[in-house]
Formats: C-alpha cells, structure tokens, sequence
C-alpha cells in the first residue's frame, strides 16, 4: 500500500512535467511561425537584399576601377590584388544564388532569419574587404603608369568598341523596314543608350586631358570606363536584336506550321482520354489554335511575336495534357519546343540586361535567367533543359 502512495504522485508529477514540456514546445514552435516571426524574416531578407546590392554595386565599381587603372594588365606585381578582385566577383555571384535560394526556402520563419542574418554578414565582411582592396589599388595606381598613359588605354578602348561593334544604324534601319516597331524598339532604343554612353565617355576622356590634377584625371577616366562598358552592352544588345529578328523570321513560317499540327494531335489526346487531362484540356487547346493563327496573320512583321507565341502554346499544352502523351511523345515534344524556348529566354534576358534596372528584384531575376540558360545548355535530357528554358523565360519577361 506505501509502494502505491509512493508512486501515484510520482506518476501524477512525471505526467505533468510532459504536458508542460510539451506546451512549452509547441508555444515554442508556434512563435517560431508566428506572424512576428514571419514579419522577421522578411526584414532580415530585406536587409540582406540591401547588402547585396551594395556588394555587386561595388564588386562592379572595383572591376571598373581595374580596368581604368590598367591593373588588369600588369604581371606579377598585381597578382594579390588580382586574386583579390576574382574573389569579391565570385562572393558576389555566389551571394545572388544563395539569396535566391532562400526566397524559396522552407525552413520555419526563424531558420529563414538566423540563416539569412548569417548570409548579410557575410556580404558586409565581404563590402569590408572590397573596400580594403580599392584602397590597395589607389596606391598602386599612383605608383604605376602616368594619368596621362591612362587616358589614352582609355581612348583606345572606348576605340576598339566602336570600331568591333560597328555603326548600329544600318541594323536599325534593316528592322524598321522589314518589321513593326514591336520587332525594333529595344534594338533601336539600345542604339540610342549606347549613343548617350559613348558620348558621355568622350566627355569624360577630354576632361580628363584638360585637368592636371591626377587624382581628378583617374575619377574621370573611371567614369569614362563605366561609360564605355554601358556603351558596349548596348551595341551588343542592338546585334542581338537584330539576330534575333532574323532568325525569327526565318523561323516562324516553320514554328507555326509544327505547332498548328502539334495542336491538332494534342486536341485528339484531350478529347480521346479526358480523365488523364485538365478538366477544360480541349477548350483551352482550341482558343489556343485561335491565338496561332492570329500571330501566322502578321508572322511576317512580327514574327519574334509569332516564335513566342509558339512557345507559350507549346507550354499550354503540356500544361493541361499532364501524362497523357507516351513518354516518348513528351521528350519529342521537349526537343521540338527547346528551341524556340531558348530563344525566346535569350531575348528576354538580352532585352532585360539592355534596360538594366538596378533594383535587387531585377537583379535577381536576370542572374536567374543566366543560371537556368547555363543550366538548360549543359542538360542532356530534353526535358530538363526545357524547363530549365522555360524558367529563364519567366525570370525576365512580362508573362
């Protein structure tokens, strides 16, 4: 009888100790979702968001910095700074993958925090050690060369782009007479960014003749830099429209025709096997064939239009057939679609980088455009390199 006494309360005691261990780790769990916790992580993206682009603003401004001071052409008394540059690109690079990962992230609210306040820290170590580096840069600058030698490797290469990139107008003026103004705007507004570029570097360059201050003298031939750059990433996005528009035109009449057939084949499996489709599979396949046949109707001044068209359509139907297609059916089908996918994705990321919207957002989206183009290329399975395809198309176009 004192043996049981003894152990009731004893039991009673150990049974309460659980309930209130368990309480204390679901209020635990419960704060680690709250909506305050989620309203964290959100802050903490933000910041790390904000560190980021300060980081690529400056590992961008440190490469300019090279190349005005011609550092990047010296032998072995810039092997440490060079190293040093290479490794704020890579940190740079490697900090838009990792921040892209955690918008995706699972984890509990609390995990996506403590994770991403690591990730910001690690950016503001890296700021730190850009700033360092410039510095280091200044002073072999000062100890290296003449201002004046600068100038002119800065003359020769505002030079060298111009005379490899060409005059843009006769592009432009091939676009506007083969094509509606959908088909040439961003080549032609390029053109004019790379003309505004090129003469902002011209004014830059004479400047920096005219002045005998040195230190004034590097500032403006690294402005000048900057220019030339912009200038050249426009030229380069003025030939890429120009290429896509012919290869488009040469494209389409064959796209439009494979997809009207894909279409057909593609209503056949939908109406034969419902139950293994989206419900509304057939309705959505037949408004699709309305839209092909809109976009044959002006394949001729719009045919990058007519591509894309194309490709959404092909993507609309393996969409609502889901299984229903053989698997062979379906890797036909990716190696069908690939292509005009990927060029699709090209133009959109070339259009994109041509605009070069500073925000973070933007910024994320185009570096994960080129992860999943790199990604699409390097794929062996048809499959896997179109979504790979189709996801680069969405990071940087208005879907």
């Amino acid at each position: 009888m004192s043996d049981v006494s003894w152990a009731v309360p004893t039991a009673l005691a150990i049974v309460a100790a659980l309930v209130v261990a368990l309480v204390i780790v679901l209020v635990v769990r419960a704060r680690r979702r709250s909506p305050r916790a989620h309203a964290a992580a959100d802050a903490a993206r933000i910041a790390a968001a904000e560190a980021l682009l300060r980081l690529d603003d400056a590992a961008t401004d440190l490469d300019i910095a090279f190349e005005a001071s011609e550092a990047l052409t010296d032998g072995d008394s810039t092997s440490a700074l060079r190293r040093a540059r290479a490794a704020a690109l890579r940190a740079r690079d490697r900090g838009f993958a990792e921040l892209a990962a955690l918008s995706v992230s699972t984890a509990v609210p609390a995990r996506r925090r403590a994770v991403t306040e690591a990730l910001r820290a690690q950016f503001e170590t890296q700021l730190e050690t850009i700033a360092r580096t410039r510095i280091d840069l200044a002073e072999w600058t000062r100890t290296h060369g003449t201002a004046a030698g600068r100038v002119t490797a800065a003359r020769a290469r505002r030079d060298e782009v111009v005379r490899t990139a060409g005059d843009p107008a006769p592009l432009i003026a091939t676009l506007r007479d083969r094509f509606a103004e959908d088909d040439w705007r961003n080549a032609a507004d390029s053109a004019d960014a790379a003309a505004a570029a090129l003469a902002e570097a011209d004014a830059a360059l004479d400047a920096a003749e005219a002045t005998p201050d040195t230190s004034e003298t590097d500032l403006l031939v690294h402005r000048a830099t900057d220019a030339v750059r912009r200038a050249a990433r426009h030229l380069r996005a003025v030939e890429d429209a120009h290429r896509i528009a012919l290869q488009a035109a040469d494209n389409a009449g064959t796209e439009l025709a494979a997809a009207r057939e894909e279409l057909v084949a593609a209503v056949e499996i939908a109406e034969a096997r419902p139950a293994e489709c989206a419900p509304d599979a057939a309705e959505r396949l037949r408004a699709a064939r309305r839209d092909l046949d809109a976009a044959a109707d002006e394949a001729d001044r719009r045919p990058h239009t007519a591509i894309e068209t194309v490709a959404r359509i092909r993507e609309l139907r393996d969409e609502v057939l889901l299984d229903a297609p053989s698997p062979r059916r379906r890797l036909e089908a990716a190696r069908a679609a690939l292509p005009g996918t990927l060029a699709c994705a090209r133009a959109a990321l070339a259009a994109a980088e041509a605009r070069d919207d500073r925000s973070i957002e933007a910024r994320l989206r185009r570096d994960r455009a080129r992860r999943e183009l790199a990604a699409a290329r390097a794929a062996t399975d048809a499959g896997v390199a179109l979504e790979n395809a189709r996801t680069a198309w969405r990071a940087t176009s208005a879907r």
